[in-house]
């Protein structure tokens, strides 16, 4: 696996989307925030709680001039076959435990027949947004781990009728859900923003800040 590394714009993105959330949580981290509460996060306009100003669906909305309306189909907890240490094992190459996670969601919510239909997919048949939300705060330093990021799945996941699995981005749900994180990771995944900030702190004001 390479690193993520941020990519420029390949286009407009605007219209409707409908992206997945996997919710997970873990034998050593349980969940403390509903699923419910997620989906609001996620998709209620004019959501308030943990003190937001909007949803991820506001911001996206606002910040576009009412171009983009991308929401979130919210699927239930799964728990990983494993505690949260086996995944933030910072001595297993970056990623490759995170797209381990991955995949045994999606295997779960396969052999569930959950149903995928409505996500939007680009003209190869790509789901254009998917979503990982971990119980806890993370672990991890930078680059090990489950230290949050958008990136691309190894191998696609496929669930039929030529439509499959790619990009992804994977968040902690921490003790209190943010917008900060996951509409920077979304923000990667969906629109294709590059990094605006500076990653060596060599420039006045670290780039465009916060």
């Amino acid at each position: 696996l390479e690193g993520p590394e941020a990519a420029p714009p390949s286009g407009k993105t605007t219209g409707d989307y409908l992206g997945l959330v996997l919710l997970i949580d873990f034998s050593d981290f349980p969940q403390t925030i509903s699923r419910q509460e997620v989906d609001d996060f996620c998709n209620k306009a004019g959501y308030t709680g943990f003190g937001n100003n909007g949803s991820a669906f506001d911001y996206f909305r606002d910040v576009s001039d009412g171009k983009l309306r991308y929401k979130n189909r919210v699927a239930a907890y799964y728990r990983a076959k494993h505690p949260r240490t086996y995944y933030t094992d910072p001595k297993i190459a970056y990623g490759t435990r995170a797209q381990e996670l991955i995949k045994e969601a999606l295997d779960h919510l396969v052999a569930n027949r959950f149903d995928f239909s409505g996500l939007s997919a680009d003209s190869s048949g790509y789901i254009r947004a998917l979503s990982v939300c971990y119980a806890g705060t993370r672990a991890n330093d930078w680059s090990e781990g489950l230290w949050p990021h958008a990136w691309r799945l190894a191998t696609s996941y496929s669930i039929g009728n030529g439509r499959r699995f790619g990009d992804y981005q994977i968040t902690d749900l921490g003790d209190q859900l943010t917008l900060r994180t996951f509409c920077h990771e979304n923000g990667h995944m969906v629109c294709d923003f590059p990094d605006l900030y500076d990653y060596d702190r060599d420039s006045v004001g670290y780039g465009v800040g916060h």
